[in-house]
């Protein structure tokens, strides 16, 4: 799937949630379910099952090709922070499991970040750089949708976040997930002005009153709810993500648990699913 099939996709997907009668989907079958052409595949990190026979490490500007040719819809990324203003691809906390460093990427300059090497799963040294945001939405421009999550204290400078995605015009190639809990801080963003789609944006959520205050507040498209990893598709699960639905809101969740689980959460109406397993949940979908 290719970048503008994604929009176009994912607009459908946005017009069929809100179609009476497509809200629920209890109705469909196991088979139905395994071969749901609306669902998407978020991959985490960009997908890393084979990174090094992929010659792409996790989060590196070469895999973001990778996940396009294993036709993955969304990139699923992560923005950190450098100590001298510049946005970075990073996941964990610090630098030790990905690349040749140790400490924090806040600490480091970009160009001290730079001099360090990406490493595979595996931990051995691969000849690829920290990449950072605006080489991504470079690399990604009108082929990948890239959902970033803004690692703690990233979102106080949102707004220098988009700065460049208005300088790169890269404002359908990114949507941005954020907890629940600094919905105050992109509500004084949003009547600042520095974001006006409604897409642009997906919060994290876990009960009712969270879905109608962000629902009242930004109107938005997405929405994530938050699973338990061990039990994912518990009822109160299920009928937070019906509900969501019947509000008409997409819903995103992670893929945990196994192919029954899948199921259930299909059902209950998800149609994004966050996974580390991209490659097993694609042939989930279209095991034909």
């Amino acid at each position: 799937m290719n970048h503008s099939q994604a929009i176009t996709h994912i607009a459908s997907l946005l017009v069929l949630v809100c179609i009476p009668g497509a809200k629920g989907s209890d109705h469909v079958s196991e088979s139905e379910a395994r071969n749901h052409p609306d669902v998407l595949i978020a991959a985490h990190r960009g997908g890393y099952e084979s990174d090094k026979a992929d010659r792409a490490p996790e989060n590196s500007v070469a895999n973001i090709s990778v996940s396009h040719r294993k036709g993955f819809a969304i990139y699923e990324t992560d923005i950190q922070r450098t100590a001298d203003g510049h946005f970075v691809i990073m996941h964990d906390a610090t630098l030790d499991r990905e690349t040749t460093g140790t400490g924090h990427a806040q600490d480091y300059t970009l160009a001290k970040l730079k001099q360090l090497h990406k490493r595979y799963r595996d931990g051995s040294v691969s000849t690829h750089h920290i990449a950072t945001l605006k080489e991504f939405l470079r690399e990604g421009k009108n082929r990948t949708i890239f959902k970033a999550d803004l690692k703690p204290g990233v979102s106080a400078h949102f707004p220098a976040m988009m700065q460049l995605v208005n300088k790169l015009d890269a404002h359908d190639g990114i949507i941005f997930r954020v907890p629940y809990q600094e919905a105050d801080l992109f509500d004084q963003y949003k009547h600042g002005g520095i974001f006006t789609s409604p897409a642009q944006i997906m919060f994290k959520v876990s009960s009712r009153v969270q879905i109608d205050d962000i629902k009242s507040r930004f109107d938005p498209q997405w929405i994530q709810i938050d699973l338990a990893k061990t039990e994912p598709t518990t009822p109160t699960a299920l009928d937070l993500i019906r509900y969501a639905t019947s509000q008409g809101l997409m819903v995103e969740t992670h893929a945990e648990g196994n192919a029954e689980d899948w199921t259930k959460l299909i059902r209950a109406g998800v149609r994004m699913f966050h996974t580390n397993r991209p490659t097993e949940l694609k042939m989930f979908l279209s095991p034909l």
